[in-house]
């Protein structure tokens, strides 16, 4: 049977167990989005990346194996690669790879898991971000062959989650609170 769903279920114990109220997951849904304007010179202290890779390494993926490899960019190195890219003035940059020992899962059927994964880990670390007062962008669009060379990185850049503390100015764009909700996002199965 094929029913559309629009509301949540009410929880009870003999549901699931109890929620952790401390931690507010909608919130961090709704604070975060795709910052575009940082204060480029209000850095992000040692401490708070390494919570921020902290939550990375907490991150699911298919069997654990978490097949990426992340490197942080801030200071001089940050701003050479600014010059190769606009990464809106952020003060730190977590560029995702793959680590080239281990290719991740891969099923019986052919299918690689490892982009899946990694994008699960940059998102746990944008949702640690907002916790923190961050803000954060994703860069799907990176000059590869130009970060490897500036850097001298050994794998490919795939991915790039742009950091810092948001410029008085930052802003959601106007598409940020455009949501599908309901049956355009989704069908339950009973």
């Amino acid at each position: 049977m094929n029913k559309s769903h629009t509301g949540a279920t009410a929880w009870t114990a003999a549901s699931s167990p109890a929620p952790n109220l401390t931690i507010n997951l909608d919130r961090l849904l709704e604070d975060r989005y795709s910052c575009r304007s940082f204060e480029h010179k209000r850095a992000i202290s040692l401490h708070c990346l390494e919570l921020l890779l902290s939550a990375a390494a907490k991150a699911p993926s298919a069997c654990n194996l978490q097949p990426y490899h992340f490197e942080v960019i801030t200071g001089e190195s940050l701003a050479r690669v600014e010059r190769l890219r606009n990464f809106y003035g952020a003060s730190a940059l977590i560029i995702g790879s793959f680590d080239p020992q281990n290719p991740g899962y891969v099923s019986a059927q052919g299918q690689e898991f490892r982009l899946f994964d990694l994008g699960l880990a940059l998102m746990t670390i944008a949702l640690k971000a907002t916790e923190l007062g961050l803000d954060s962008c994703f860069i799907g669009s990176l000059p590869v062959k130009e970060l490897k060379a500036t850097l001298k990185l050994t794998t490919d850049p795939v991915i790039a989650l742009a950091l810092g503390y948001p410029a008085a100015d930052a802003a959601p764009s106007e598409n940020h609170e455009l949501r599908r909700t309901g049956a355009k996002l989704y069908t339950i199965y009973d």
